[in-house]
C-alpha cells in the first residue's frame, strides 16, 4: 500500500506544484506539462528514483492506448481539413519531435556528463 501512496504522492505533488508556479506566474503554459518537465528534472537529478514511480506509472502505460481513440475518431472526423492543410501539419509532425528529441538528449548528455564529471 504504502509504494501506491509514494508514487501518487509524487506524481501529484508535482502537478500541484506545476499549477501553483502557472497560477503564481499567470501564464498560460499547460501545467501537465510542466509537471512532467519537473519529474523529469527529479528522476535526472536522482531526487526521486524511477522505483519509487512504477507502481502508479505501470498501470498508467499499460492503458495508454486506450486514451489515443478519441484523437483517432477526431482525425477521421477533420479528414478535410487535414487533406487542406497536409504541408503544414507535416512539416510540424516532423520538426516538433526532433527538436524535441535533440533538447532532451542535450539536457540527459549535460546531466550524465555532470554526473560522470563528480
Amino acid at each position: 500500500m504504502f509504494p501506491y501512496l509514494l508514487s501518487s504522492s509524487l506524481i501529484l505533488g508535482c502537478l500541484a506544484v506545476a499549477k501553483i508556479i502557472m497560477h503564481w506566474l499567470q501564464g498560460s503554459f499547460p501545467a501537465p506539462l510542466l509537471a512532467m518537465l519537473i519529474l523529469l528534472i527529479l528522476l535526472l537529478t536522482k531526487v526521486v528514483k524511477e522505483h519509487h514511480l512504477a507502481p502508479c506509472a505501470r498501470p498508467l502505460l499499460n492503458f495508454m492506448p486506450l486514451f489515443f481513440i478519441p484523437a483517432g475518431v477526431g482525425f477521421i472526423e477533420h479528414l478535410g481539413i487535414i487533406a487542406q492543410q497536409w504541408q503544414f501539419l507535416a512539416a510540424v509532425i516532423i520538426l516538433v519531435p526532433l527538436t524535441s528529441l535533440l533538447l532532451i538528449a542535450t539536457l540527459i548528455c549535460a546531466f550524465k556528463g555532470r554526473v560522470e564529471h563528480d
